[in-house]
């Protein structure tokens, strides 16, 4: 067979979105599948768990007629097989096979190869992908993995097909509102429900949408066509009714108004009044828009033109104009200006998108996921989501225009779904998901107090890391043997001004006593990039990330980095602490931390306060520079930590929050692959500890990789570690030292992954 492996997985996902139903993505996958490997035939088949029969779904071989014709029980014929032992099912010469059947008109007698596969998604039987050709050389035994890959992407496909079909079998396709556009109307039912972004979370949440305040602006907003005029106008003047309200309240709310704010506060109710005003935007909305979006419209006509004005005062009156705007398009999104209201049910925030602050700040019980339009998959937001277990979903683009206040959502931070108002049976589905992870959460339990353990011997070290110390109980919960990293700055960014000496020792010191005698490695406040202190004046930074942050802060910041050191020399008599410097780039940088800890040591000694003589300092190897003078940097610690998701950005020029290019922030690229071993290796050598942190640590292929490497200290967020210590006592050392070599002369990720793919075993359930 000859094996165009190029982009068949992206021209599949490119199909499946460009279809507008599942079965035409199916048939389009199969033709697509024919062709691009030259396959005789090429069929996909549907499962009936309740009948716990197969049908043919689609096909590109058989007989056209076939399709909805054919149907088999499981315990007969060949892919019955598939679905019986969950396995590829490769047979050359598959009518001499005893579970072979034949069926009329079909046309498969005269094949001599037969591969089936799987469809499985979340966990559940969906069908099997069968190729055939007629050569028996056709297929080859090789080519299962390739076909596994397929077959992951097409279950999505069959999964939304059943979906649908069980909606139609039921009838109850109702569109999510009754203000659903006229294009919106020509969409299956299933569409109707659910938005699409990138998940980046391992579970499901249930909630009512609350949308978060001043997180909505004009370029959220998009076209969509309306058929109910009336109702568009009727949520129109609601809305400039209720801002109107609003800024009335906050007039009278203030004892004392002086005549400028006076002056501003009429200004704006006058615009609210303008007759004119509203008129424009119902003329739109007459057109056939949407409300928002002709507000929109009108509202930046405005802006525009008062911005060409040559008086300067004029001029500037644009910004009053897209307050109001904004006020207004808040209210017909349903959006609530109290941040700090109490959640009363199940809620789901909806933002643009959120700082790990604003996270942190309005975290509680009833906060189930998170919704944003934009974010990236490595931003400290998800990670602290992931960290307090709230599913999250980051690039729902469409979410503003879909979406109200108080809809109920199903919020599935695996596949990046999001469903607004579902149907009983998608609830129904992920309850039962629900339940299974639950119960799959259960038997890793067992694990907790087992050693993370290749089958060949080799141990692995298996650390949290945690920014908050409410994490230590779930590194606790999910076996951590250490804390290879706690991030000190969350609470430097939850404060008003820089903690004291003392209130950072106290801090640091019940961090020690809740790891119950695992060692704590604790990292100096990393701030800048994407994570701000509200109190600290920042210069105008065209890229932050490579800019005043990190240590370079804290070594300018010379006193308050003295404050820290000695809050965290203080701590350290009370439990197994290190030190972690991040972002070293130089080794002028190592030495001046080296004398500064000494400096600071010395004056503890003076004034006769307790500390751990021997901690232990290491650095962060997160920026390329550290890597080729690593053996130089090492003179002067104890141990270093490898920050793959700063690393992967660095590395290959990626900002791993910006969506244009999110998809080329890949742990598995070969020169994030190469760097890492070199880094390990040379640590190795000089026998000074490696720890790899990040969410490439939680991520099974790279784990595979890492021990393969001879990194036996891997630390990832705490609900990760019960899978990766399942996965690593499943594999063996030298396995994975094999996989790295032939990975190291590799040309791409996507071959590095497919080639993993097929080699490591499937996840015990």
């Amino acid at each position: 067979m000859q094996k165009d492996h190029s982009h068949i997985l992206e021209d599949i996902l490119e199909t499946i979105t460009a279809s507008e139903t599942p079965e035409q993505s199916l048939d389009h996958i199969v033709r697509m599948v024919s062709e691009r490997f030259h396959i005789d035939v090429c069929s996909v088949y549907g499962y009936n768990p309740y009948g716990n029969t197969l049908f043919l779904r689609a096909t590109v071989g058989l007989s056209r007629e076939s399709v909805g014709a054919i149907e088999m029980d499981v315990d007969e014929g060949l892919t019955g097989l598939v679905i019986e032992t969950m396995a590829p099912v490769f047979i050359v010469n598959p009518s001499s096979h005893p579970r072979y059947k034949y069926y009329a008109q079909s046309g498969e007698e005269v094949y001599r190869t037969y591969l089936g596969v799987p469809l499985i998604y979340h966990k559940k039987v969906l069908g099997a992908l069968v190729v055939q050709t007629l050569a028996e050389e056709g297929i080859a035994r090789s080519d299962i993995g390739l076909f596994k890959n397929i077959a992951s992407q097409i279950a999505a496909t069959i999964a939304f097909t059943n979906l649908q079909e069980d909606r139609k079998r039921l009838d109850v396709a109702k569109p999510a509102r009754r203000d659903r556009s006229r294009a919106d109307s020509e969409k299956s039912p299933l569409e109707q429900n659910h938005l699409r972004g990138e998940g980046v979370s391992d579970r499901a949440a249930f909630g009512y949408a609350h949308f978060m305040f001043e997180t909505i602006d004009f370029d959220h907003v998009h076209l969509t066509e309306v058929t109910e005029v009336n109702s568009e106008i009727n949520r129109l003047e609601r809305a400039f009714k209720t801002a109107k309200n609003q800024i009335k309240q906050v007039a009278e709310k203030a004892r004392k108004i002086s005549d400028q704010e006076k002056t501003i506060i009429d200004a704006h109710l006058m615009f609210l009044a303008d007759k004119s005003l509203r008129k424009k935007i119902i003329a739109k909305i007459n057109s056939g828009q949407n409300a928002e979006y002709a507000l929109k419209q009108v509202i930046l006509e405005y802006v525009n033109m008062f911005k060409a004005m040559d008086d300067p005062y004029l001029s500037e009156r644009y910004s009053d104009i897209l307050d109001i705007g904004r006020r207004v398009l808040g209210n017909l999104a349903g959006i609530n200006e109290a941040s700090d209201q109490a959640f009363t049910r199940d809620t789901i925030l909806v933002a643009s998108d959120i700082s790990p602050v604003d996270l942190l700040a309005i975290r509680q019980p009833n906060l189930k996921g998170i919704v944003l339009s934009k974010g990236g998959r490595t931003s400290h937001t998800v990670i602290m989501a992931k960290s307090l277990e709230i599913p999250i979903v980051i690039g729902v683009e469409e979410v503003f225009e879909n979406v109200r206040a108080n809809d109920f959502l199903i919020v599935d931070g695996v596949s990046g779904l999001v469903y607004a108002n579902p149907t009983p049976e998608i609830r129904e589905e992920y309850e039962r998901r629900q339940a299974e992870s639950r119960k799959h959460l259960k038997k890793l339990e067992a694990l907790r107090d087992l050693p993370a353990v290749t089958k060949d011997g080799f141990s692995v070290h298996l650390g949290a890391n945690i920014g908050l110390l409410s994490d230590l109980m779930l590194a606790r919960q999910y076996g951590a043997d250490h804390i290879g990293l706690y991030r000190t700055e969350f609470p430097f960014l939850l404060r008003k001004s820089f903690p004291s000496e003392d209130e950072q020792t106290d801090l640091y010191t019940r961090a020690l006593e809740k790891a119950e005698n695992r060692s704590v490695t604790i990292r100096t406040f990393d701030v800048g990039g994407d994570k701000f202190l509200s109190y600290l004046d920042y210069p105008r930074e065209d890229n932050p990330f490579l800019g005043w942050r990190s240590i370079r802060l804290s070594l300018d910041l010379e006193d308050v980095f003295r404050t820290q050191i000695r809050a965290i020399l203080r701590a350290s008599a009370f439990g197994k602490t290190r030190m972690l410097f991040p972002m070293i780039t130089e080794i002028e940088e190592t030495r001046r931390i080296v004398q500064l800890v000494a400096e600071e040591k010395a004056g503890l000694d003076d004034d006769a306060i307790d500390y751990d003589k021997n901690i232990e300092l290491g650095i962060m190897v997160e920026v390329p520079a550290a890597v080729p003078i690593l053996d130089r940097l090492l003179r002067y610690v104890d141990f270093v930590n490898i920050g793959t998701n700063d690393l992967m950005q660095y590395l290959l020029a990626v900002d791993r929050n910006n969506k244009k290019v999110a998809d080329r922030f890949n742990v598995l690229h070969p020169s994030v692959i190469s760097t890492i071993a070199q880094i390990v290796s040379v640590c190795n050598r000089f026998e000074k500890q490696v720890c790899i942190c990040g969410e490439a640590a939680g991520v099974t292929e790279s784990i595979f990789l890492f021990i393969g490497m001879g990194a036996d200290h891997i630390s990832m967020v705490p609900s990760a570690i019960p899978a990766a210590k399942q996965f690593l006592r499943s594999v063996n050392q030298a396995d994975a030292k094999m996989a790295l070599t032939t990975c190291l002369d590799m040309e791409d990720a996507g071959e590095i992954a497919a080639y993993l793919k097929k080699i490591l075993p499937v996840p015990v359930k």
